[in-house]
């Protein structure tokens, strides 16, 4: 298949922060500041990880004084944030939206590159298969290259807005005149030319990110 693509690092935001684990206990601390009635289990499901890593993340955001474990009617634990956990959580905050502005950062320099170089082949116009955060840093970088974003299409009944912008349903395309439609998602880039293509979109317009 003839496509074009953009080469994509793979950075895992949670493990960004000082002491690689730190973007769970942000989500930790977060949970327990909430204030309301919060079993591990909850936590669990919440975050994504074992019954028994949030039993040992609990113990140590206790033992380091960011938490307060107090025994309640029956076997029930309540958890409630410290002065001290207040304050991390705050420095947690910060790191992590610093550790996520460098990551987003990376990620629009490298789409502009792609946009440069298409830019360059003569490329005028294009489309985005989907409105996901990928299409956002997109539309971002579009604003100040000499491309014209056509639409952003998606597998919708009926169209909405997305960042401002109409959102499609793919049928469009049937109408419309571009040079590039670009996929904005983790599909695979055989599955999206094989639903395109009844709508008579060429497999050398596709761009596809990986």
């Amino acid at each position: 298949m003839n496509m074009k693509t953009l080469g994509k690092e793979k950075i895992d935001i949670s493990r960004s922060n000082k002491g690689g684990d730190s973007f769970y206990t942000l989500q930790i601390l977060d949970e327990v500041s909430k204030g309301k009635p919060l079993t591990q289990r909850d936590l669990s499901r919440k975050l994504g990880i074992a019954l028994g890593m949030i039993n040992s993340y609990l113990r140590r955001l206790a033992k380091q004084g960011y938490i307060q474990i107090v025994q309640a009617e029956g076997k029930r634990l309540h958890y409630l944030l410290t002065p001290m956990g207040i304050a991390e959580k705050s420095a947690l905050t910060y790191r992590y939206i610093k550790g996520s502005y460098q990551v987003f950062t990376g990620a629009r320099d490298r789409m502009r590159h792609f946009f440069d170089d298409l830019a360059e082949e003569g490329v005028e116009s294009v489309v985005l298969y989907k409105a996901s955060v990928v299409a956002e840093i997109a539309i971002l970088v579009l604003q100040d290259t000499p491309l014209e974003l056509v639409a952003i299409v998606d597998e919708i009944g009926a169209p909405r807005k997305f960042l401002g912008y109409k959102v499609d349903p793919i049928d469009v395309l049937r109408q419309m005149q571009f040079d590039r439609l670009l996929i904005t998602t983790e599909d695979s880039p055989e599955k999206i030319a094989d639903l395109l293509s009844p709508y008579g979109v060429e497999k050398k317009k596709i761009c596809v990110l990986q």
